[in-house]
């Protein structure tokens, strides 16, 4: 049994992974790297301003890694950190007209192949798949933290 469970979890480990190296390379065609990407998604997905310890929070990055890719497509003129008014600390991304133009064309693109191919799986077979992977997620989180807390 144990064999098993090792060998279905290296499997499942290796899909994550190969879904991961999609983006990724997808991400290096378009020139940007991967936090680039998802930041300018989720600024596309919800045409919407995001600050950064928000956009921290959605895409689970640590604040430099964040900064990182935001001073790269600051440096691209495709976004602007605005400051908000009695926080200095943290600053509003907005896309500019140039980085509307690019996410509509690489980030809508994307959006569509990922909408095409969750629509390939049957009504039934994306909520399963949605459900065990947020049941999968929560147990692993569960999991390591109680590990974490005997080490």
């Amino acid at each position: 049994m144990e064999k098993l469970i090792t060998d279905q979890l290296a499997a499942f480990n290796q899909l994550y992974r190969e879904i991961d190296e999609i983006y990724h390379l997808y991400a290096k065609r378009q020139g940007i790297s991967d936090t680039a990407l998802w930041l300018l998604y989720s600024l596309y997905e919800n045409d919407a301003a995001y600050t950064q310890r928000e956009l921290c929070s959605a895409w689970h990055y640590p604040p430099q890694t964040v900064n990182s890719a935001l001073k790269s497509l600051e440096k691209q003129e495709l976004i602007m950190l605005n400051s908000i008014p009695g926080n200095k600390k943290n600053k509003l991304v907005v896309l500019t007209e140039k980085g509307k133009e690019v996410t509509e064309k690489v980030i809508s693109l994307l959006v569509l192949a990922e909408q095409r191919s969750f629509q390939g799986l049957k009504k039934e077979e994306r909520e399963t798949l949605l459900s065990l992977t947020q049941k999968y997620t929560e147990l692993l989180r569960n999991e390591i933290n109680e590990i974490s807390k005997l080490s």
